[in-house]
This record gives C-alpha cells, sequence and structure tokens, in this order.
C-alpha cells in the first residue's frame, strides 16, 4: 500500500512539473494578466519563483501578494501560514472530504491532493479568473478529487446536503486590501462550519494581525469550538485552529507534527509550525485586548468594520 502511494506520488508530481513546463520557459516578467472586478490578476515570473498578485485598477502601484510557487519544488509552501495550515493534519491525518473557502493559486489544495490521494476536496471562489491563473500558471489540474465552485465560500457550504460532513475545512478569504467578509468571520459561520464537521473535525482560518477586528474574530472562534489553537507567522498571520474533539496538549500536537514530517517527508517542518503554536491561556498572552472582545454576529457588524476596505 505504501509502495502503491509513493508510486502515485511520483507520477503526479512528474504531471505537475509537466504542467507547469510552459511557465519554466516563460522569460522572466508578467505572464499572466486579466482584469476581475476592481483588480488586474496578475502572474509574475522572477527566474524560479512564480508569484500571483492583486493589482488595483486604481493604484497600479499596488501588489497585494496572493500565492508563490517555487519551480524547482512546486510541493514547497514557500509561506509559513500555508504550511500551517497543513497543521490541519494533525487531528484529522486521513481526513476523507476537505472544504476550502478561497483558491487564490491553489497551493494548499495542490499540495494537499498530492500527499492525499484518497482524499476528496471542495474549494469555493468567487473569482474564475483566479482560477484560470492557478490552472495555467500554478500547476493546478482539476478534476473528481479537486473541484472548485465559482461561488461565495459560505453559500456553498449552506447548500451542501445536511449528510455531507468534511473532516477539514479551510478558510482563506480576503477582501480588499485584506480584511476578512464579515459573513465568513461570525458565530453564525463558524457554527455552520462545526455543524458541517465530522466528529473529529477540524477548521482552520487564516486571518490577518494587522487586521483592527484581530481579536474580535478569535473571541468569535473560540465561542464555538471547545479547543481553539493559534500559529503565529511573524506579525503578519495567524492561523486559527479549532476543533470539538479531545484537547491536545502542546506535547502532543508536537508529537503528531513529528509523525507526520516523517512520514510524508514535506519539504518544510511541520515540527516548527506545531511548535508555533499557543494553545489555552497563552492566547490571551499574545492577542492584545481579547478578555474585552465582543463575538461578531451576522445581524451586528461592528461600527467601522468595512471602512478599511479597498473596493
Amino acid at each position: 500500500m505504501i509502495d502503491q502511494q509513493k508510486n502515485w506520488q511520483t507520477l503526479n508530481l512528474a504531471n505537475i512539473q509537466q504542467r507547469l513546463a510552459w511557465v519554466q520557459q516563460q522569460p522572466d516578467g508578467v505572464i499572466f494578466c486579466q482584469e476581475s472586478g476592481v483588480h488586474y490578476v496578475t502572474v509574475n515570473k522572477d527566474k524560479n519563483k512564480i508569484k500571483f498578485s492583486l493589482v488595483e485598477k486604481v493604484n497600479l502601484h499596488t501588489d497585494l501578494l496572493q500565492s508563490v510557487i517555487d519551480l524547482n519544488n512546486p510541493l514547497h509552501l514557500v509561506s509559513e501560514y500555508t504550511q500551517a495550515m497543513m497543521l490541519g493534519l494533525i487531528w484529522e491525518n486521513q481526513p476523507q472530504r476537505i472544504y476550502i473557502a478561497g483558491f487564490g493559486g491553489g497551493r494548499i489544495p495542490l499540495v494537499l491532493h498530492h500527499y492525499l490521494p484518497e482524499t476528496v476536496m471542495e474549494c469555493a471562489d468567487v473569482d474564475p479568473i483566479a482560477i484560470e491563473a492557478a490552472t495555467q500558471c500554478f500547476g493546478v489540474q482539476l478534476g473528481d478529487r479537486l473541484t472548485v465552485a465559482i461561488q461565495d465560500g459560505r453559500e456553498y457550504l449552506e447548500q451542501q446536503s445536511s449528510d455531507i460532513q468534511y473532516d477539514i475545512i479551510m478558510t482563506d478569504v480576503f477582501c480588499g486590501n485584506g480584511y476578512s467578509p464579515h459573513r465568513l468571520a461570525t458565530k453564525e459561520f463558524y457554527q455552520l462550519c462545526k455543524k458541517r464537521l465530522s466528529g473529529e473535525g477540524v477548521v482552520l482560518v487564516n486571518l490577518l494581525q494587522r487586521d483592527e477586528f484581530y481579536a474580535e474574530k478569535v473571541k468569535t472562534f473560540q465561542s464555538v469550538f471547545s479547543q481553539v489553537c493559534v500559529s503565529l507567522w511573524k506579525d503578519i498571520n495567524s492561523v486559527l485552529i479549532g476543533s470539538n474533539s479531545p484537547s491536545l496538549e502542546k506535547d502532543e500536537i508536537v508529537s503528531r507534527a513529528k509523525y507526520l514530517q516523517d512520514g510524508y517527508d514535506f519539504s518544510f517542518s511541520l515540527i516548527d509550525r506545531g511548535l508555533d503554536i499557543r494553545v489555552g491561556s497563552e492566547l490571551a498572552e499574545i492577542i492584545p485586548n481579547l478578555d474585552k472582545a465582543q463575538v461578531l454576529h451576522d445581524d451586528s457588524p461592528p461600527a467601522g468594520y468595512f471602512d478599511s476596505w479597498l473596493f
């Protein structure tokens, strides 16, 4: 069984490299650029690095980075926050079904698709141009085990049959200059996620620490899940991890990360991401004003929530 899986992964990696061959042959510079709403979706090649960004039409100097791939190692997750999203495997190491809201360049789906040949992944993203960029420039191939719906991430989850459950749910969705949509940050949304989870399932959410309502979003997440952990990346991203399965202590999280690292031989260190995790009372120590934060609800977005978005 192990040999079969390794053979499949070898063949799959060869297929990814074949899909990226034309990108490898392109000269440095912009290799993809299409209008999408108030942005241009652009893909820029700089030697072996491919960067997928959003550039605002009103300010062509903006560069809202979405995804990065290293052509020399397409299975390496360059950004540490994307590495941290893989920590969901600590709670569910053999997921049968995964849902991801937000697709971007498809880096996390591509890597999960490679290492989990029996897993079905469903994704949702509102931007068809972004999906086009991912399939053209990032080696992503959609099929029976990896699908993307052109749809709001919450709406997609709401419309799924009540008997469908996901072992891992991820949200990595941002609007404008980097603020997560209110509809994907409320108690009602996380209750929906909880309802769609399998018994040992886990939810992971990517947030920006500079978000004015960062503490409120963490507090809201805590109001739904019995165990909440946070993996921090510098002063930039935080990955929230929530589950209602029995709580894991820090040493158990690191032990499981080591087991996964040994089994999958990731090109990045999942152990380091496990060591980054903060649990329990540590959250109040690293998140300013968490104790004073209010829980976010669908019908009452806080004043100023939408003021910082760039449209």
